[in-house]
């Protein structure tokens, strides 16, 4: 019976030897006892000694870890077990430790093991990755909406209830979720945060939860954590909640009921210390009411409901909005303060914003690009926005040359092409010289560019 199981045994570890071979991680095969018996090529390279000296060594003369030969003969498995390896030159260097059991009749063995280099990544290095960028001193705002709204927000900010921030896009909930993390007691620990519709459904998966090493074709070699690994001690932030797929709300109802989740192609179970604040612009009242989205989900993401306000019912904000973006803009792109004229502030207060601040921060630094001069009137404003509102410089040029009654269109034309023309010669073409001309004639300097280019192709100038 002994020369049975002996036999069985070296058959075994001849066809470890022979898999192993193939493999480009250090590997090392030991007895119950610790001693090896069987190493790779990568293994000779990492420890800096050949195959004869290296089995002759013990496990615990080229591994420092007081647990890992226990696991060896306990015939535990481990994965990613925290170990430093001791090379020929006496150095140590952080490796994680794959440990494999090798059973023969049920009894142990030895085992295989597999080390992959440890990235050592410090916690300075961590939080500046995952580190926010928005705290409430960053969000703008005097209406009775926002002020509501932030007070509340203060309120809960050191709480570790799920938050679920509803608005409609461009309204800024990422920037109310990076506030709130920032003024949390976790404020030290990351903030992750993940788009749910931003990614393909087929890779949400793995990006939340992770997957362990050979999970599915393409996974990275070693295993990935997911977002929920990544964000402890800290925030999980997930944007657009309402477009993840049916069956991953299953699993997050999971997760957050028993605060643990499963690699994907993993057995174990992880414990997560995370805060969640997911957000969306979707009604999921309806979605729930068609079926697309859980209802007992929906609950446990309701413990705490925000609402950010549209743009549109906060108009007691725009004027202040639009003067902090403009010296945002203009001190980003090295341009001069500019003004606006009461026709063209108007249309930007009357104006409906459906893009919420996302469209207003467009708005503005495409005015701050475009404006060469330091007035901003209706003719600088995108044509989206002042739709057919006659521009006031259009007026005011009529208004000095002539009433419009008195002249036909030609000759209104004519004379308005003569004034910039004496305009140009009298302040020159230079780039100061234009401002000059435009501000003389009552019009921004668009508005003059663009005259002038049309001058130019009847061949008047």
């Amino acid at each position: 019976m002994a020369e049975q199981t002996e036999k069985e045994r070296k058959m075994l570890l001849q066809e470890v030897e022979g898999l192993l071979s193939f493999i480009s991680l250090p590997i090392l095969v030991v007895e119950k006892s610790g001693q090896v018996i069987h190493v790779n090529p990568t293994a000779e390279h990492i420890w800096r000694r050949s195959q004869v000296v290296l089995l002759n060594q013990r496990l615990t003369d080229l591994v420092e870890s007081t647990k890992l030969l226990d696991f060896v003969q306990r015939g535990k498995p481990l994965r990613d077990f925290p170990v430093e390896i001791k090379n020929a030159a006496g150095k140590h260097f952080p490796y994680l430790c794959r440990l494999h059991p090798l059973f023969v009749n049920r009894q142990v063995e030895g085992a295989i093991l597999q080390f992959t280099e440890q990235v050592i990544e410090t916690e300075f290095e961590k939080n500046r990755k995952y580190a926010t960028r928005y705290s409430f001193e960053d969000i703008r705002g005097n209406s009775p909406a926002m002020i509501a709204l932030l007070e509340q927000a203060r309120k809960i900010a050191k709480s570790d209830s799920t938050v679920l921030i509803r608005g409609e896009s461009g309204t800024g909930k990422e920037v109310l979720a990076q506030s709130i993390h920032h003024a949390s007691n976790r404020s030290n620990g990351p903030f992750v945060a993940i788009n749910c519709a931003a990614i393909p459904e087929s890779l949400l998966e793995s990006e939340l939860f992770g997957y362990e090493d050979g999970a599915f074709t393409g996974a990275k070699k070693g295993g990935k954590p997911g977002r929920f690994e990544l964000a402890l001690n800290g925030t999980l932030f997930l944007d657009e909640i309402g477009d993840m797929p049916p069956f991953l709300q299953a699993k997050l109802l999971r997760v957050l009921q028993e605060r643990r989740i499963e690699r994907i192609g993993g057995s174990e179970s992880i414990p997560v210390d995370t805060r969640l604040i997911a957000a969306t612009h979707k009604d999921l009242e309806s979605m729930i009411v068609s079926g697309q989205f859980r209802e007992d989900l929906f609950y446990r993401l309701h413990v705490i409901p925000l609402y950010v306000p549209a743009l549109r019912n906060r108009k007691e904000d725009l004027y202040d909005l639009i003067q902090f973006y403009m010296k945002w803009f203009g001190d980003r792109l090295g341009k001069e303060p500019k003004r606006f004229t009461t026709a063209a502030m108007k249309c930007l207060l009357e104006y409906q914003w459906p893009g919420n601040i996302r469209e207003l921060e467009n708005t503005l630094e495409y005015i701050v690009n475009l404006e060469i001069g330091d007035l901003v009137t209706i003719s600088s404003l995108p044509a989206s926005i002042r739709g057919d509102r006659v521009p006031e410089e259009e007026q005011t040029m009529a208004a000095s040359v002539a009433p419009a009654q008195s002249f036909a269109d030609s000759s209104l034309e004519k004379t308005e092409e003569q004034l910039i023309i004496q305009a140009i010669q009298r302040f020159g073409k230079t780039t100061e010289g234009k401002r000059k001309a435009a501000e003389h004639l009552g019009i921004s300097v668009a508005t003059l560019y663009r005259r002038l280019s049309k001058i130019k192709r009847k061949h008047l100038v």
